[in-house]
């Protein structure tokens, strides 16, 4: 009989993997691709950095690579455990939607059908995610994780946001997503899931 109940769940339900952290707890949480309340839409880009862990993170030797192999080198920075880290195209507010970036990028920029490769030189810690129209994309909002235990390469892990920010734009630089979910059903039923594969 338990058996039975196991085959029907994993048959009839839908949701995410839960995986371990990536990069001791280094996960890429939040994208801006397609701002509208910024002088263009690549000063208006950004990405957010979540240390889903319970340990100081170390940036250095850490970077992001986009579907066009631009990249994003990061020095030594520290994130604090459960913190969040934004890197943006600008700094200047009147320009880029008005937020406030920890790190600014050269020669970067997102696609709304594109991908990121966030990795550790110094570890085999690494995290990937690609993306099309087929995702839930909305013009002026960021593309939100629900859950950053979740994985970054499932389609259902990741919603547009909800919530304005800055001059009018949807996202939550910087702060927990409005779309984050950490429901008893949704984690049981991806335990399972994990656990039958």
């Amino acid at each position: 009989m338990i058996t039975f109940i196991l085959i029907a769940l994993v048959s009839s339900a839908s949701a995410p993997i839960m995986e371990p952290p990536d990069g001791g707890g280094l996960v890429i949480n939040e994208i801006m691709l397609d701002p509208l309340f910024s002088s263009s839409t690549l000063m208006g880009q950004w990405i957010e950095l979540y240390n889903n862990s319970d340990s100081w993170i170390n940036l250095s030797g850490w970077y992001i690579e986009n579907q066009a192999g631009q990249v994003i080198e990061f020095s030594t920075i520290l994130v604090p455990p459960r913190g969040y880290f934004l890197v943006g195209a600008s700094a200047i507010q009147t320009e880029n939607g008005n937020y406030t970036p920890d790190a600014v990028w050269n020669s970067f920029c997102l696609s709304t059908q594109g991908s990121l490769l966030l990795s550790d030189r110094k570890s085999d810690n690494e995290e990937f995610l690609a993306w099309n129209s087929s995702w839930d994309l909305y013009p002026g909002a960021s593309l939100e994780r629900v859950n950053p235990g979740w994985s970054a390469s499932d389609q259902d892990s990741w919603c547009h946001s909800v919530e304005a920010y800055g001059n009018g734009d949807l996202g939550t630089p910087g702060s927990q997503n409005s779309v984050y979910s950490d429901g008893f059903g949704q984690n049981t039923w991806a335990f399972i899931k994990a656990f039958v594969h």
